[in-house]
């Protein structure tokens, strides 16, 4: 033997299964950094190219930008394409149409609809002024073609276009829709077309960089060179934000909260190796301290100890890489083939640098900080000590220790629990950092349900909707849908802008103006964040209004709506409308204050499998001022989205659960296996198998007992912070204490206590008594 250090392998192998379970607390950790930072590198990838593909590939758009200055931008290093576009007729309410359906137009050039957009689906961009492209709705609106000619009627006139291509910049808006066709042309068709009817062309500039990552800094270096108004640049969220650029505030908040519940990950697996080290050093006190007879020095045996911690590494790194990536794997096909929609860009077997190297260096660094402490504790260990068997630290006390008048085995496993403060420690802050992340993933949950609309009861399936919510719906075509096979439900709003009032609030001088059905007002009872929507039906004269940041509208304020005063009597976190002012009421009371309205919007809930003849008929409905939705692949999508939001977030969840059992588990093992020279004394003065299992018990639910109490006193007020702030703050839906979540925590806790129990209480009451007394 050359050195001390050449012992690490002979003791690997002597001590193969007592190690196996420090490896695997190793695996398991290196599994969950691997797995969490791989999904979300994944994510990152999908919610990137759905974006994108939604959004554009642009990261800033600037107004009120010259021609000339484009083109300096244009050539900046920096930069990496410049678009013009410019819509005009949005929502269809000019007389613009195509054949006879409403046209909305749109004057771009190549490079926004090819690089900044995948808006071009099939054809080219116009390479002549008579050339457009059209949305891709027009095949089955108009029955239009490739070398179609098609005839623009406009107020000025009438233009004639060949069909050049198909394919538009927002794909969602115009799928399913009959009555309304997106016109695309180049600029200087559109701006000639605009001047011939009268109105000012203003295109906007639209900006993609070379590097996202500093995009941030490019936006300071336009508006310092070219002296832009920081008002005339608005940036692309999505793609900005899902790269960490974004300077809005929302999202650095969302940043912020993504970082503290990632650090919070990690510190959980360096909890659970640094306890099992910590255990297991301390098993082997003797070991170190016959190392120190025999000429060892303190540095030497740090040394070996943090050598041996690193070796174990060698295991169970590779280990938890392989099955972290299998598990990521997992996950990807059950998005990409299972859940589908937005999901199905999900790469699939791909490796995550990311997650790769993330769990190495979780693995090796905080096994080689973990083994710090163990390893001064070892050193510490005296000759002496180890020679006359006496290893473990006696605590000083100038009086005896008071027992009280409790069961002396009740109060001994709460003296082995409390008698290490660091183990103590570790052991509460491994069940409380579970707890705290159960709460922030609760939240997360809480969170994209609120952003997916779809996912309400009220959600319709098929929508009718007048241009620019124009109320030309007449009553009986509601009697007409639900008589119509496949169909669940109909309900029909009137909506009205701009309605003036006399409020007490005296920044209002108009609101929106809506009602509900009874169907509506009953599948809103669970969007209620203030007041009883139960005084709101029938003839009551008591509103809604539906919580948002730039509502000023709140519960009790009363306004004067066409001579007749009604009252705010409920506050609801979402609904059909959400404009800044808008105030709904039932249908009797929208009727005694502005009359018998037609509809401005009907919707549709159909039965899960109803027949395309139902969706036939239903369009056979619409007349030429209306627009036609039909919503079910959309809502489709978003159910996706949640569920997987779901499964992503709940496995995440149960890998922590397992880590934090598997640690209580492993920790009341090898505590019972270093005080069994004590439990063999108990033993052979008399005490009963059932008392030291209830002295297992109560170290076990001592641990517990301080990680529950840690856990809910930072995991519920944080929970109520993120609560706050991420859905009160946006939604309106106020925070209650979650039982349900409570519930589930106790039971996780208790339930993982006693599984820790089971088993070492079984093994120390089958040793016999001259087995344990002699056991080290």
């Amino acid at each position: 033997m050359k050195s001390y250090l050449s012992l690490i392998p002979i003791s690997a192998k002597v001590r193969r299964r007592q190690n196996r379970i420090t490896i695997l607390c190793i695996l398991i950790s290196v599994l969950l950094v691997t797995t969490v930072f791989s999904m979300a590198d994944m994510m990152i990838r999908t919610e990137a190219t759905a974006l994108r593909e939604k959004h554009g590939n642009w990261h800033i758009e600037i107004q009120n930008l010259s021609s000339s200055v484009g083109e300096e931008i244009r050539r900046e290093s920096w930069v990496s394409a410049v678009g013009w576009s410019e819509t005009f007729n949005r929502d269809g309410d000019q007389p613009f149409y195509i054949g006879e359906k409403k046209a909305v137009l749109q004057g771009t050039d190549e490079a926004y609809m090819t690089q900044l957009t995948s808006s071009l689906e099939e054809g080219n961009f116009p390479s002549q002024d008579n050339q457009v492209i059209l949305s891709s709705n027009a095949k089955e609106a108009i029955h239009a073609k490739l070398g179609d000619e098609v005839t623009l009627h406009t107020p000025a006139g009438d233009k004639i276009f060949t069909v050049c291509g198909f394919g538009s910049d927002d794909k969602a808006y115009y799928q399913g829709q009959l009555f309304l066709i997106g016109v695309y042309m180049d600029q200087t068709a559109f701006t000639g077309l605009m001047e011939e009817n009268g109105i000012v062309s203003n295109p906007a500039c639209y900006v993609r960089f070379q590097e996202t990552a500093k995009a941030g800094i490019a936006i300071s270096k336009l508006q310092e060179k070219y002296q832009l108004p920081e008002d005339s640049i608005s940036e692309n969220t999505a793609v900005m934000g899902i790269s960490g650029q974004s300077s809005l505030e929302s999202m650095k908040n969302i940043y912020t909260i993504a970082f503290v519940l990632f650090a919070l990950v990690l510190l959980a697996g360096i909890l659970m190796i640094s306890g099992s080290l910590n255990s297991t050093v301390t098993q082997r006190t003797a070991f170190f301290g016959m190392l120190r007879c025999i000429g060892a020095s303190r540095r030497q045996i740090i040394r070996f100890v943090r050598i041996e911690a690193l070796n174990w590494c060698k295991t169970a790194v590779p280990g938890g890489l392989f099955l972290g990536t299998l598990i990521t794997w997992g996950l990807c096909l059950l998005l990409h083939y299972g859940i589908g929609g937005e999901f199905a860009t999900t790469p699939v077997f791909r490796l995550s640098p990311v997650g790769l190297v993330s769990g190495t260096l979780v693995g090796i660094v905080t096994v080689f900080l973990a083994a710090q402490s163990p390893a001064r504790h070892a050193a510490r260990v005296s000759p002496m000590a180890a020679v006359s068997g006496h290893t473990e630290k006696e605590p000083s006390k100038k009086r005896p220790s008071k027992l009280g008048s409790g069961k002396i085995d009740w109060i001994l496993g709460f003296y082995h629990a409390s008698a290490s403060k660091k183990n103590w420690f570790l052991m509460a802050a491994s069940y409380a950092l579970s707890i705290i992340l159960f709460f922030c993933f609760s939240v997360g949950l809480d969170f994209a349900r609120e952003l997916l609309p779809s996912l309400r009861s009220w959600q319709p399936d098929i929508t009718f909707n007048g241009y620019a919510n124009a109320r030309i719906l007449d009553r009986s075509l509601i009697d007409e849908i639900q008589a119509i096979p496949g169909v669940t439900h109909v309900f029909g709003i009137p909506y009205i802008n701009q309605v003036p009032v006399d409020s007490s609030r005296p920044e209002i001088s108009s609101v929106s103006l809506a009602s509900y059905s009874d169907y509506l007002l009953n599948c809103s009872e669970s969007s209620v964040v203030q007041g009883d929507i139960s005084a709101i039906y029938k003839d009551t004269h008591k509103v809604m209004t539906i919580q948002n940041k730039d509502n000023p509208l709140k519960l009790g304020d009363t306004l004067e709506i066409a001579g007749k005063e009604v009252q705010i009597a409920c506050v609801l976190s979402d609904g059909l409308f959400s404009s800044e002012s808008i105030v709904i009421c039932s249908q009797k009371t929208f009727q005694q204050l502005m009359g018998q309205q037609d509809y401005s919007l009907i919707g549709v809930q159909l039965e899960k499998n109803a027949p395309d003849t139902t969706t036939e008929r239903l369009s056979s409905l619409v007349s030429q001022d209306v627009i036609y939705s039909d919503m079910r692949e959309s809502n489709r999508q978003d159910r996706a989205t949640y569920w997987a939001t779901r499964i992503i977030g709940y496995s995440f969840l149960a890998i922590i659960a397992m880590i934090t059992a598997f640690h209580i588990i492993n920790s009341i093992s090898m505590s019972v296996t270093a005080h069994t020279k004590q439990y063999g004394t108990m033993r052979a003065v008399g005490m009963e198998g059932r008392q030291l299992t209830r002295m297992i018990t109560a170290e076990a639910f001592t641990y517990a007992f301080s990680g529950l109490l840690a856990g809910c006193s930072v995991g519920l007020p944080l929970s109520r912070l993120l609560y706050l702030r991420l859905i009160t703050r946006y939604f309106g839906t106020a925070w209650h204490l979650p039982v349900d979540i409570l519930c589930i925590i106790f039971l996780f806790v208790f339930a993982s206590a006693a599984a820790a129990v089971r088993e070492p209480s079984k093994r120390i009451c089958r040793m016999a008594i001259t087995e344990t007394i002699k056991s080290l």
